[in-house]
C-alpha cells in the first residue's frame, strides 16, 4: 500500500459517490452513453419506451450554455398541457423539465419534476425517467423517491431502477439501503448486471471492504471486459495491497486489448497506471533512503480475546498520526493477505479469518489491512468482540488514520449494547470524515439519542442535514423532521449529562 495511491483512490471514490448523474436516453441506443469522470450512475439498457425524446434525454455537459429560449419553453409547456393522453403529456413534461434546466431555470425544472412525482398514476417508466432527470439535477432524495415509486409499480421487478436507487443512496451516505437496492438489481439480472456489480464494488470500497470491492470489480470485468472504470478501480485496490506488478499487468493487458480493437486506451486506465507507477517510485525511493516504518511490536489485544475491555478513553483520545507513511505489504504477509481476500470473496469466512491471522503474525503482530479486513469479516460473522479487538488494534497503532474503522467499531459496540463506546466511535468517525460521509452523523445522532443525550443528538442531526443539503441540493424530509423532533426533546430534557455520567 502507498499513501499517495490511497489518497487519490479515496478522493476518486468520494467524487464518484457525489458526482451528478448524466446518461443518455436516446431511443435508438441500446445503452446510455458513459460520462467522462466518475459519473454516479453508469450505463443502463434503457428501452425506447422508457426514453422521453432525444432532446429531453441528452445529458448536459458541464460547459454547455442554456440551449432553449423562453419562447421554446412556453411552446413546449402549451404542447404538454394540450396532450391527448396522460402518457404523451408525461413524455412532454419530462422534455419540458429538461429544457427548463438547459435554460438555466433549475428551480422550475425541479418543481415540475416533483409535481410529476405527486401524480397518482400507473407509469413506472415515467417515474424512472423522472428519477433520472432529478438525479442529473443533484436532487438525490427526490430521485430516490421516483425510483422507489417505479419499483413499487413493477412489484420490485425493475433492475435499472433498483441500480439507480442504489447509486443515489450511496451518494446520500445511506449505505445499507444502497446495498439492498444494488443486490436486488443483481438478483433480478441473475447476477449478470455488470453496472450493478461495479456500483456495489464502489460501495464496498467506500466502506473500507477492499476484498469485497475487488471481488465485485472482478465480476464486472468478467461480465464486461471493456469496463474501464472497473479495471482502474481494481488495479488501484491491488496496488494499495502492495501488488503493484499484478495491477500494472492488469492495466497493460486492458490497454493492449483496446489497441487491438483499434481504440485508444481509456483515460481512466492511463491515469490509474500513472498513479501506481508514481506511488511505487516514491516507495522505492524511501526504501533506498532507509526510511521504513518502525516495528509495531506484538499487539496486546489479539483478535481471539474473549473479554473486551472498555475502550472509551482509547476512542476518545485517538487522533490522526502526523506525516506517517503506510507500510508496504510484501513477502509472506502479502501472499497470505491475497489468500485471505480470495477466501473472503468466495464466502469462506472461517478460512479467511485464519489467513488474516497468519498475515498479522507474519507482519510482526500487527498489519493494518489484515487487521481491518479481519475485523470486517468477523463482524459479518456476528463475532462482535473479536471484530472489535481486531479493529481496536488499528486505532491503537495508527490513531485516527482510518475513519471507517471508527464507523465499524460504532456499529459493533451498538450491537453489543455498549452505547458509550458506540457514541465515542461514531463521534470520531464524524469528526474525521463526516463531511464526506454524512451517514456518520446520522449514526452518531441515533446513538446519542439512545444514550439520553438529546442536545448532542440534535447537533449531529443538524450536521447531517447541513452536509446532505450541500452535497445533494437539499436535505431529505425525514431528516428535517428528526431535527424538529429532537429540538423539542432537547428543550424538555435540558442540558445533557456529561459523557462520564453515561453508562452502557
Amino acid at each position: 500500500m502507498k499513501k499517495l495511491l490511497k489518497t487519490v483512490s479515496a478522493a476518486l471514490l468520494l467524487a464518484c459517490a457525489c458526482a451528478p448523474c448524466a446518461w443518455a436516453q436516446a431511443p435508438e441506443a441500446p445503452a446510455p452513453a458513459e460520462s467522462k469522470a466518475g459519473e454516479a450512475v453508469r450505463g443502463r439498457r434503457v428501452e425506447a419506451a422508457e426514453a422521453p425524446d432525444k432532446s429531453a434525454g441528452k445529458p448536459k455537459e458541464p460547459g454547455d450554455k442554456p440551449g432553449a429560449a423562453d419562447a421554446d419553453v412556453e411552446a413546449l409547456r402549451a404542447q404538454a398541457e394540450a396532450a391527448a393522453s396522460p402518457a404523451e403529456r408525461g413524455r412532454l413534461r419530462l422534455g419540458l423539465a429538461e429544457r427548463l434546466a438547459e435554460a438555466g431555470r433549475r428551480a422550475e425544472s425541479v418543481a415540475l419534476l416533483r409535481e410529476m412525482l405527486g401524480e397518482e398514476r400507473f407509469d413506472p417508466q415515467l417515474f424512472y425517467n423522472a428519477g433520472n432527470a432529478l438525479a442529473r439535477l443533484d436532487e438525490s432524495e427526490a430521485a430516490a423517491e421516483a425510483y422507489r415509486k417505479a419499483i413499487a409499480q413493477r412489484r420490485g421487478s425493475y433492475s435499472r431502477a433498483q441500480h439507480n436507487l442504489g447509486v443515489v443512496l450511496t451518494r446520500l451516505g445511506r449505505w445499507e439501503e444502497a446495498e439492498e437496492a444494488l443486490r436486488a438489481a443483481l438478483r433480478l439480472e441473475s447476477q449478470t448486471y455488470a453496472e450493478a456489480s461495479y456500483s456495489l464494488g464502489r460501495l464496498h470500497a467506500l466502506r473500507g471492504d477492499r476484498a469485497l470491492a475487488a471481488a465485485e470489480w472482478g465480476r464486472t470485468l468478467r461480465l464486461k471486459p471493456d469496463h474501464a472504470e472497473a479495471v482502474a478501480a481494481l488495479a488501484r485496490t491491488l496496488a494499495e495491497a502492495g501488488e503493484d506488478e499484478r495491477a500494472l499487468k492488469l492495466l497493460d493487458a486492458f490497454g493492449t486489448r483496446a489497441q487491438g480493437r483499434g481504440e485508444s486506451v481509456p483515460r481512466e486506465v492511463t491515469l490509474a497506471r500513472g498513479e501506481i507507477v508514481a506511488a511505487a517510485n516514491v516507495a522505492a525511493a524511501r526504501r533506498a533512503m532507509g526510511l521504513k516504518e518502525p516495528d509495531a511490536g506484538a499487539d496486546t489485544a489479539a483478535a481471539g480475546e474473549s473479554a473486551l475491555p472498555d475502550a472509551t478513553a482509547l476512542l476518545r483520545g485517538a487522533r490522526a498520526a502526523e506525516g506517517a507513511e503506510e507500510a508496504v505489504v510484501d513477502g509472506d504477509s502479502s501472499t497470505l493477505l491475497r489468500a485471505a481476500r480470495a477466501a473472503r470473496a468466495g464466502e469462506r469466512d472461517e478460512e479467511a479469518v485464519a489467513l488474516y491471522g497468519r498475515a498479522i503474525r507474519e507482519g510482526g503482530g500487527y498489519l493494518a489491512p489484515a487487521n481491518m479486513e479481519m475485523g470486517f469479516t468477523l463482524f459479518s460473522m456476528r463475532r462482535y468482540e473479536e471484530a472489535a479487538a481486531a479493529l481496536l488494534a488499528v486505532v491503537r497503532h495508527d490513531g485516527a488514520r482510518y475513519p471507517l474503522v471508527f464507523h465499524h467499531l460504532g456499529r459493533i459496540y451498538e450491537h453489543l449494547g455498549r452505547l458509550g463506546e458506540a457514541g465515542e466511535a461514531f463521534a470520531r468517525a464524524a469528526e474525521l470524515a463526516g463531511e464526506e460521509s454524512p451517514q456518520f452523523y446520522a449514526d452518531l445522532s441515533r446513538v446519542r439519542e439512545r444514550e439520553g443525550r438529546s442536545t448532542d443528538a440534535l447537533s449531529a442531526a443538524e450536521a447531517y442535514v447541513r452536509v446532505t443539503a450541500r452535497a445533494a441540493g437539499g436535505a431529505p424530509g425525514w431528516a428535517r423532521e428528526r431535527v424538529e423532533s429532537l429540538k423539542k426533546k432537547a428543550e424538555k430534557a435540558g442540558p445533557d449529562a456529561p459523557p462520564a455520567a453515561v453508562k452502557n
